[in-house]
């Protein structure tokens, strides 16, 4: 069978499972969890993946299935995140979470399921295979550390091309997009902890106020996009958590903050670190006031090989879907430490559908997602898989 054959054979198997895809992504949106938590998620990839006959290990709560066509091949990874986020959701679907304060409100459940799916397609048209292929459902993927299990496991040493797929609000239903070079950047979080001295409301002067220090902190931070650092040196800067105090009589002990720096120049993204412990240091000291600033690993940006890349989008283009290539996200994902070890590439498929309100961004309370799209993002990984499997695939 040629390229086009094949790729209409798993379009075909996988609208025949569709509805099993969809139920699993529902199950999965009704009972998420968080990083390392994903207890359930990973007992259900399993034994999903074991009735399909595929051998499975666990690193913590990330997941590895391998199928082994028993024929000479490449060695294909496909990647999916398995976590939730600390949301409530608020979209009122029949099948929302039933955790409260917890969500897939990045779509890794739709992940999660396109992948199983994939499995599935893989199964079924094992003869079209050649070499293995290692599924690779990741837990931690939020907080920059499931990647880094995978690869302190060795689990990459035997890979030849390494794939991943998400879903996008941003994107078209059902569009395929990606970019050959770099996609994403690099990104950092930051913790700063802000200990004052507390005491009653109604002498405030014998007080170190924590949280009015903050919001100083807080406006002179967001300066630096514009004031402080070269605005050539493009970056992203957001404090996107501040938690202090108890009661309202009664100024705090100690407020602490968090955000994230991003940037496609890491040397760029360390001089920014370095300004924000040097303005909080000094900002901190001058109300006589004590603080800590921590900053997480530099999550490395996420280079897509451009052959590769290349490659890929002309396999997908047999789908019959729409093939777009995209400007750079401020996004991050630490897929881009397996792309530092092994070539391939990371893709995004849309789900935008104004009609059905798939409008929201990720990370949104309200984020919904298009299912009519699972089905081709199933026959999609099952295709990169059999097609970058063949012996004679060969990119450096």
């Amino acid at each position: 069978m040629n390229i086009t054959e094949i790729a209409e054979k798993l379009l075909k198997d996988s609208e025949s499972i569709e509805n099993d895809v969809i139920a699993i992504r529902r199950i999965l949106h009704e009972n998420p969890e968080l990083p390392f938590q994903e207890t359930n998620t990973s007992r259900l990839i399993e034994e999903k993946l074991r009735s399909l006959g595929i051998q499975t290990r666990r690193l913590s709560t990330t997941v590895i299935g391998l199928i082994d066509s028993g024929k000479p091949g490449k060695t294909v990874a496909l990647r999916v995140q398995i976590s939730a986020l600390p949301i409530t959701e608020k979209t009122n679907l029949q099948f929302s979470s039933k955790i409260p304060g917890i969500m897939h409100a990045c779509g890794h459940d739709a992940n999660v399921a396109m992948l199983l799916g994939a499995a599935q397609l893989l199964v079924k048209n094992k003869d079209l295979l050649s070499g293995k292929v290692k599924l690779i459902f990741q837990a931690g993927e939020e907080e920059d550390l499931g990647a880094k299990e995978v690869i302190s496991n060795n689990e990459l040493d035997d890979v030849d091309y390494v794939f991943g797929l998400h879903v996008s609000p941003f994107i078209p239903s059902g569009f395929f997009a990606t970019r050959k070079g770099a996609l994403m950047p690099s990104s950092s979080n930051f913790k700063i902890r802000v200990k004052g001295l507390g005491g009653h409301v109604s002498s405030p002067h014998s007080t170190l106020d924590p949280i009015f220090i903050s919001a100083q902190i807080v406006n002179l931070l967001h300066g630096l996009t514009s004031r402080i650092v070269n605005p050539l040196d493009g970056f992203t800067l957001s404090i996107t958590s501040i938690h202090s105090g108890t009661k309202s009589n009664i100024i705090p002990d100690e407020a602490v903050m968090e955000g994230t720096v991003r940037g496609f120049d890491v040397f760029t993204i360390e001089k920014v670190k370095s300004k924000i412990k040097s303005l909080v240091d000094s900002l901190c000291k001058s109300f006589n006031a004590d603080c800590e600033v921590t900053f997480s690993d530099n999550c490395p940006p996420l280079i897509n090989y451009p052959e590769i890349t290349s490659r890929a989008m002309d396999i997908l283009s047999n789908l019959r879907r729409p093939i777009v290539e995209i400007e750079p996200v401020m996004l991050a994902d630490d897929f881009s430490r397996y792309l530092q070890l092994k070539p391939g590439c990371y893709i995004f498929i849309g789900t935008r559908n104004l009609e059905k309100g798939c409008i929201y961004p990720t990370h949104s309370p309200m984020f919904k997602l298009d299912e009519d799209i699972l089905k081709y993002g199933s026959a999609a990984l099952a295709l990169l898989a059999i097609s970058f499997s063949k012996e004679e695939s060969t990119f450096k």
